[in-house]
């Protein structure tokens, strides 16, 4: 039997949100660091957990926190991101349809260190599986 394992899903998402925000001409860029000088505007994909489905596939629960200057400019990048996750379908992996997709939707949890203006949401990276190199 071959060695599998699974892509990285915060490189995954991170990938594929850039793409949709620079299309978009939006100036916030997706990254799993914060930088000491965070910009205004910043998308952040975090692995949470994963379910293994089955033998080829797994389910990596991917949590985005989306900051902007102001609340409404947060809830507007929320709502694209989330628009996009939606969308995420790119090869071995996608956001499955309806509540097998979400733990939960974009929702105000501003910083609790800074009191910046955040929305955060969780979604469902379902992942094909690769064989590992040896």
């Amino acid at each position: 039997m071959e060695a599998i394992t699974f892509p990285d899903a915060e490189a995954v998402v991170i990938g594929y949100l850039n793409a949709c925000l620079t299309a978009d001409g939006d100036t916030a860029r997706a990254s799993t660091r914060i930088p000491g000088d965070r910009p205004g505007r910043l998308v952040r994909p975090i692995l949470t957990g994963s379910t293994r489905r089955n033998l080829s596939q797994e389910d990596a629960q991917v949590t985005v926190e989306c900051w902007a200057p102001t609340g409404p400019d947060a809830r507007a990048l929320a709502q694209k991101v989330y628009g996009w996750l939606c969308a995420l379908d790119v090869d071995g992996a996608h956001v499955p349809l309806g509540s097998d997709g979400w733990v939960g939707g974009p929702y105000s949890d501003p910083d609790p260190e800074t009191g910046s203006p955040r929305y955060v949401m969780t979604c469902v990276v379902r992942q094909r599986a690769v064989v590992m190199e040896v």
